[in-house]
């Protein structure tokens, strides 16, 4: 798998810094992290990721426009959580594959290779 431009969407700074961590690890060239949906969809109108990496809980509440924006565009993603959605948001974030929080390295990696295997 040759992992490049990867977007990181967590409200966390130590977890978004864990996961960037983790994903140069796996051969990322490039990460970009944003904490919330509206800085997000800003960098998205005018950026195209390989792949993400998404928090559903953002700084400005949940970031479902966010992965409709990635899922609308083809870019695959993953939903990377320690806790679950409700239904009404679910169908969005179902777009993606679902990790459980906390992952380790390894998890994420084969996670990420599967998910790019299939696009």
């Amino acid at each position: 798998m040759k992992l490049e431009d990867v977007l990181v969407l967590e409200n966390e700074p130590f977890i978004a810094l864990d996961i960037e961590d983790m994903l140069k690890g796996c051969g990322a060239s490039s990460v970009t992290s944003f904490d919330t949906q509206a800085q997000a969809l800003i960098w998205l109108a005018s950026n195209r990721p390989q792949v993400a990496v998404v928090d559903p809980r953002l700084n400005d509440g949940l970031c479902t426009g966010a992965v409709a924006a990635l899922a609308e565009a083809n870019i695959p993603f993953v939903v990377y959580s320690g806790a679950e959605v409700d239904d009404e948001a679910k169908n969005a974030f179902d777009r993606g594959v679902w990790l459980a929080k906390p992952a380790a390295p390894e998890m994420l990696g084969e996670t990420l290779a599967r998910l790019l295997a299939t696009d």
